[in-house]
């Protein structure tokens, strides 16, 4: 469940300007040289999969690509709804496939749709304590 492109870079700015120093205050190892979007992407990464979906979750919500992970019993998919140029579109997977596969497939399905929708532009910072 990893991110790519230009969505990672965005996701990784959005990550650091949510992160408050004065509400957390961090000793941060001189290997960072003061690069706090370097110190939290690498503590980001240590997170479990389940938490990083999370945060995943708020980050994409905050550009409007919203989720659902939808089941029938212990068989899950998920639907996507982003902006397009009509308004809204919905993504479908219909594929039945665990929990921690719909998760990691519509995260995935996320980047790519980031990476090639001109619509999302403007990030906004959720109401959210990532960290």
């Amino acid at each position: 469940m990893k991110l790519t492109g230009k969505c990672k870079e965005d996701f990784y700015k959005w990550l650091s300007n949510d992160f408050d120093l004065e509400e957390n205050p961090i000793t941060i190892n001189a290997s960072y040289e003061g690069d706090i979007e370097v110190y939290i992407s690498e503590h980001f990464d240590n997170l479990s999969k389940s938490m990083q979906y999370g945060v995943y979750v708020d980050f994409f919500d905050s550009v409007g690509l919203r989720i659902s992970i939808r089941n029938i019993g212990d068989s899950y998919w998920y639907v996507i709804n982003y902006p397009n140029k009509k308004g809204l579109k919905d993504r479908y997977e219909g594929k039945l496939m665990s929990r921690p596969e719909a998760r990691t497939a519509a995260i995935e399905e996320k980047n790519e749709i980031y990476n090639k929708n001109e619509i999302i532009k403007n990030i906004t910072k959720p109401n959210v304590n990532i960290l």
